[in-house]
């Protein structure tokens, strides 16, 4: 027992020697002055196997600190932009398990940063304060990739099938190219056009507002936007990519996207023409997608071109203009059954729709953002849009009340154009005294909506036998105004270095009419000349904003925090002009708010924002006027509606391990509304509507809501060369409406789950996951209704690059969605692949592939809330076969390069040079 006992000591012991870990630490230096340097890149290498073990940036004091570093022998590299690189080798032992490296001096101090070409290795995600960057030469992508392809390898950050971007839980959107907006503010023009292998650096950014820029205040208003920073050889030259191709019914997909960069003058144009539902863009049908995925209602045919222009002038004026224009025609076939809980009675309403659909947009955007002079500026952002939308909307439904049957046919036609101007106008006034600001910000928008639409809308009702038939044969004819206009004047003051006071008043004016005038087809003439004076109104809405308040604002080295109050007054007039009545409110509210910023490190923070706000009912909530174009309800507004009021925290933890590209990122979200506007609804019990729901919107309390989000990314191999993502999230609501007169509470929760393994490797591509969530929903004036459903959908996507630069791709998703209404319950499996070949010096790519390759893809969904279960399936694009080519064009500098030996063979985004993060730089 002895002679065990002291074997187990003595393993003991081993383990416990072997497992101790040492540390390196330090400080760097400028060489000129010997000041320490804030942000320098620091990273460690273990010189055995070349690997790196770790990175970070230098404190504000200069100083580092590596732990758990296993012994060996190691080299750390020092680099700062402008500065000349420095490496210090040192071991770790048993003995010496905790090494100073003292001052390590960086010389230099001259050198221009464009000239700068630090070669040390670059790690690849960097922490600068509010900025993650992604260095993208470390997430390999494909040939021939965009930039979606290469934000869905990213940790943090997740891309959902429509294209929209979350990181950290946020949603994207804007996204910058170079500091500059690309194609204003719709994200899916850069995100799913641009070219990855242009891209150097990812930069997720909270940007804080134009205000909070200038002033130099955190006042919590942040958003959360990319930056994409181009590589340096990208800078002077043409470069793009130009794809055509064809396959089986008729299937085509073109689409080109060309930039002419030189310096800070940009010039990208884009164009796409297909018919397999693809959309890179914001604002079309459904959102963009990139299709082939499943899931998109109805098949769409797509053309769409614009270009964008930046530049920026010697005196630091910058202009930038993009114009877009798409043209999308839709077919949808729906299918829906639709529950509505009334109490003790339920309504099933079934719905055979066809909808076709024609919309031509224009989007025009201008920004200049110029120097007045040394202490003044302005800048000014005018945006123009126009939408020409024509819609034929074919139906069969019955509608099934137990004791009586309701059969109909609808044919609905609609025509509506949509001019709308907008211009935000933001003057800047700095002081001598620094933090002493005024600001004045204008902001003007126009929107204006013409509408006709016919609706022939004959329907039978059955009721023991007894067959009544109604007829609706009506022309409507609508048009609405809006113009709101918006002033904000800001002061700022300092109280001492980093404690500030800012005062700021507001006025705002909006003015809503809208005109409704419907009409009866005229057997006798033909004609539609026969007023209907219950669904015709004209109505006016006018609303006048002062609000008034301050806030004060402390930045200190670890934390900042804000801690502001307002009181605004909402003077509103809401004039039925067709009735000759009047309705005057006019309410006070306080809105507080509070913002709190701790940093533990560069690369841990915790933020915790409150704010409180007011929401006004729109025109269509407020207008007292039956609408019965719908099939299944009538909705008229309310004039009596109170504002919302919105009390709204959000808490945020993020912490990111620098070097072990370890990360982690929690959102919590809490909001709580008083005077919510929500629907009062009730069956309509006799008359020419029986059996339609009557829908009102009316002011309720007791409505709140939660949600919690998180991302979890761990490597599994050396080098960021396998990466491990889960996310966790839940969200809770509580609302409140009306139905039959009866108060309903429902009570809806959804818990959603995702596993994610992603690589980096140079020839094989893979990505394999696994999701599934959970819905829940009850209702307080009808438990036998509640309804849990579930999604479950297992996916992987591999490619390998053979010899010869052939490609081989699949993708595969399961999807299984259960619990849901008879007919509704579906499992099928979309597969899709392609095999490419690279030709000339691996500019061009021919590819041939195959979408949905086991002819399974289906669409449903299912939406539960408040009194109803819905229930819908729709088609979705099926089987194709496609053979297509790609060009790359890169020529930079009057000369073409060869993409394959740029890149690395293969085309692979290998990102550029540049150092390994760090550095105050301009972007």
């Amino acid at each position: 027992m002895r002679s065990i006992f002291t074997l187990l000591l003595i393993l003991c012991s081993s383990f416990i020697y072997a497992q101790k870990t040492g540390s390196v630490s330090g400080r760097v230096l400028q060489s000129k002055d010997k000041k320490p340097i804030d942000y320098a890149s620091l990273a460690v290498k273990n010189l055995s196997d070349s690997s790196m073990v770790g990175a970070m940036s230098t404190t504000e004091d200069g100083k580092f600190l590596f732990k758990d570093l296993k012994p060996g022998q190691y080299r750390v590299y020092a680099a700062f932009l402008g500065l000349k690189n420095t490496t210090r080798d040192f071991t770790i032992t048993a003995e010496k398990s905790d090494v100073n490296l003292g001052d390590i001096v960086l010389e230099g101090g001259a050198i221009e940063l464009q000239t700068v070409d630090i070669k040390a290795e670059v790690p690849p995600i960097v922490v600068k304060k509010d900025t993650l960057e992604f260095n993208a030469g470390s997430f390999k992508v494909v040939e021939n990739a965009v930039v979606e392809d290469l934000l869905k390898k990213l940790p943090g950050v997740e891309v959902d099938k429509s294209g929209t971007v979350k990181a950290q839980g946020e949603t994207i959107t804007k996204v910058k190219v170079d500091g500059k907006l690309f194609f204003g503010n719709d994200p899916l023009l850069a995100t799913k056009n641009l070219p990855a292998d242009m891209v150097d650096k990812i930069q997720i950014i909270d940007e804080l507002s134009d205000q909070a820029q200038f002033t130099g205040i955190d006042d919590g208003s942040r958003t959360k936007i990319i930056n994409i920073t181009t590589k340096k050889d990208r800078k002077n030259g043409y470069f793009g990519n130009t794809s055509a191709g064809y396959g089986s019914n008729d299937r085509y997909d073109v689409n080109t996207n060309i930039n002419h960069f030189k310096q800070d003058k940009r010039l990208s144009v884009i164009a796409q023409f297909n018919n397999v539902n693809k959309q890179n863009f914001g604002g079309g049908l459904g959102g963009g997608n990139s299709g082939g995925n499943g899931g998109r209602s109805g098949i769409t045919d797509t053309k769409a071109g614009g270009f964008n222009f930046s530049d920026e002038y010697a005196d630091q004026t910058e202009i930038s203009m993009s114009y877009f224009v798409n043209k999308s025609d839709n077919l949808i076939l729906r299918n829906s059954v639709t529950q509505n809980l009334l109490g003790n009675v339920t309504t099933v309403f079934n719905n055979n729709q066809t909808n076709t659909s024609d919309r031509l947009n224009h989007r025009l955007n201008f920004m200049v953002d110029t120097k007045l002079d040394s202490l003044t500026s302005l800048k000014i952002e005018p945006n123009l849009s126009y939408t020409d939308n024509e819609s034929l909307n074919s139906s069969f439904y019955n509608r099934d009340y137990n004791t009586y049957k309701t059969n109909g046919s609808q044919i609905l036609s609609n025509h509506n154009t949509a001019p709308s101007i907008s211009n935000n106008i933001l003057l800047r006034k700095k002081f001598m005294r620094r933090g002493r600001t005024l600001s004045l910000n204008f902001n003007t928008s126009i929107n204006n909506n013409d509408a006709d639409n016919y609706n022939n809308n004959p329907e039978n009702r059955d009721e023991g036998g007894v067959i009544t038939q109604k007829v609706i044969n009506q022309f409507n004819d609508q048009e609405s105004e809006s113009l709101n206009q918006n002033t904000r004047l800001v002061y700022t003051e300092p109280l001492d270095k980093t404690l500030s006071l800012e005062f700021h008043y507001q006025n705002g004016y909006n003015h809503n009419t809208s005109d409704r005038f419907t009409y009866n087809f005229n057997p006798a003439t033909l004609q539609y000349d026969l007023l209907d004076q219950t669904f015709s109104n004209s109505y006016e809405n006018t609303i006048l904003t002062n609000a008034a308040g301050f806030s004060f604002n402390k930045m200190a080295k670890k934390y900042n925090w804000n801690v502001g109050m307002a009181v605004q007054n909402t003077d509103r007039k809401n004039n039925n002009i067709t009735q000759g009545f009047t309705l005057k409110q006019n309410v006070f509210n306080y809105t507080p708010s509070a913002m709190f910023r701790y940093n533990f490190s560069n690369s841990k923070r915790l933020v915790l924002n409150y704010r409180g706000s007011t929401t006004q009912p729109t025109i269509q909530q407020l207008q007292p006027i039956q609408n019965n174009t719908n099939t299944q309800s009538i909705p008229v507004g309310n004039p009596d509606l109170k504002p919302e009021f919105n009390n709204t925290l959000r808490i945020a933890y993020n912490t990111f391990t620098v070097g072990k590209n370890r990360s982690l990122f929690v959102n919590l979200n809490l909001a709580q509304t008083a005077n919510q506007i929500a629907n009062s609804t009730s069956l309509i019990q006799s008359g020419k509507d029986q059996g339609k729901l009557a829908v009102t919107p009316v002011n309720v309390n007791g409505v709140y809501s939660g949600s919690l989000s998180s991302s979890l990314s761990l490597p599994l191999m050396a080098d960021n060369k396998l990466n491990f993502h889960i996310n966790v999230g839940g969200s809770y609501n509580r609302d409140v409406n009306f139905t039959n007169s009866l108060k309903n509470i429902t009570n809806s929760w959804s818990i959603s789950n995702g596993y994610r393994l992603v690589s980096n490797l140079d020839k094989l591509d893979l990505t394999a996951g696994i999701n599934g969530s959970v819905n829940r929903a009850t209702y307080s004036v009808q438990p036998n209704s509640n309804t849990r459903y579930y999604t479950f959908s297992p996916n992987i996507s591999v490619s390998y690059m053979f010899p010869g630069d052939i490609r081989w791709s699949v993708d595969a998703d399961y999807n299984q969605n259960t619990g849901r209404g008879e007919g509704f319950d579906t499992h099928f499996t979309l597969v899709n692949s392609y095999l490419s070949k690279q030709f000339f010096k691996n500019r061009g790519t021919f590819k041939v592939s195959v979408n949905d390759l086991l002819n399974e893809n289906q669409g449903v969904s299912r939406t539960a809330n408040n009194n109803t279960i819905r229930d819908e399936s729709y088609n979705v694009l099926q089987r194709y076969f496609m053979f297509s080519f790609t060009y790359s064009l890169n020529r930079m500098g009057g000369r073409n390069r060869i993409r394959g030996n740029e890149e690395g063979g293969g085309g692979r985004n290998r990102g550029g040079g540049g150092g390994f993060g760090g550095g105050r730089q301009r972007n």
